[in-house]
């Protein structure tokens, strides 16, 4: 996927505006507070019981991620980091491209280990005991596919819905030690597709508006797989582009709320007459801790009200997959 890269006036004009574009994940502390968000939206939550669930995997991710010695990280990184020619970086093709680089096998490790640790607990229902095995058992062959098919890769085969939540667990982790080799100034926005995350070509899960210098009111979407945030301009839809007028946003506040009332809310969807389609903004200002996958989920309710309008997800929660229509 070829894209144009930021011409210098359109870089001069970024640097004007001293806009942060990117931001980066950082190692110790991604995981640990995704973990934290989706406990303390536990409870009272209709998914309740998955997201206590979804905590342990993501502790899991963190303790993959800590048990990768130095050298285990660089040779990861520059196996991928060697794969891109010269001339992609031109072309403004994402460094760590999902659907192109070809993945080190110890991924596969890193997933049947995260599998073997969610399995050493308790509180896991049977079915979700029998998918734990059934991908730790798995042909590396049929591990691959899968993780084509959530990767976007032509001709992979169909997303096994039950495994896709611990296949992506896994890649997560390894994308994101792959990230860690960039420094945010080696990273910039894709002119051709700026809903696209510039790091690894992605989807964003959601977006969000950050409360803190040096990202304060300023927009971001935030990677389902790398978790590289990069700017975008607010009231646009993510998905298609369109701007003013075709955008207006909803939350699971009251219908005979006031303006101000859900305003305040922290967690809204941005919906596109446009394209009809919807991602989740997260607004900082108005809950401190809001995570864009954690949140994301947590506001389920928000997905059906909107489905029941008639729009769309842009992307799917890479943690949470659902059975494609026929």
């Amino acid at each position: 996927m070829a894209q144009r890269t930021l011409e210098p006036g359109e870089i001069e004009t970024l640097a004007q505006r001293d806009i942060p574009r990117i931001i980066l994940p950082e190692r110790g502390t991604l995981f640990p507070a995704r973990a934290e968000r989706l406990r303390a939206l536990v409870e009272g939550n209709p998914i309740g019981g998955y997201l206590a669930m979804l905590a342990l995997v993501v502790d899991a991710q963190q303790a993959e991620l800590d048990g990768l010695t130095a050298v285990q990280l660089q040779a990861l990184q520059q196996s991928a980091l060697a794969q891109q020619p010269a001339a992609a970086a031109d072309a403004g093709m994402p460094p760590l491209h999902a659907a192109s680089v070809r993945r080190d096998a110890h991924w596969r490790v890193l997933l049947r280990s995260l599998c073997r640790r969610c399995a050493g607990h308790a509180g896991f229902p049977d079915a979700v005991g029998a998918t734990l095995a059934r991908v730790i058992e798995a042909p590396d062959d049929w591990l691959e596919g899968q993780a084509d098919a959530l990767l976007e890769v032509p001709g992979a085969p169909p997303v096994d819905v039950a495994a896709a939540p611990l296949v992506m667990a896994a890649l997560q982790v390894y994308w994101l030690a792959l990230g860690l080799a960039f420094r945010i100034e080696a990273l910039a926005p894709m002119a051709d597709a700026p809903g696209l995350c510039p790091l690894c070509g992605f989807q964003p899960v959601s977006s969000m508006v950050h409360a803190k210098a040096p990202h304060a009111a300023y927009r971001y979407l935030a990677c389902g797989l790398c978790a590289c945030q990069w700017h975008y301009v607010r009231v646009q839809c993510s998905r298609c582009g369109t701007a003013g007028k075709d955008i207006a946003y909803q939350s699971l506040t009251a219908l005979d709320a006031s303006a101000d009332a859900i305003k305040a809310a922290p967690v809204r969807a941005e919906t596109c007459e446009h394209c009809h389609g919807y991602r989740k903004i997260l607004y900082e200002e108005f809950g401190p801790e809001v995570e864009p996958l954690a949140d994301d989920l947590g506001t389920l309710a928000l997905d059906i009200l909107l489905g029941e309008q008639g729009y769309e997800r842009a992307s799917q929660n890479p943690l949470l997959w659902h059975p494609e229509q026929e």
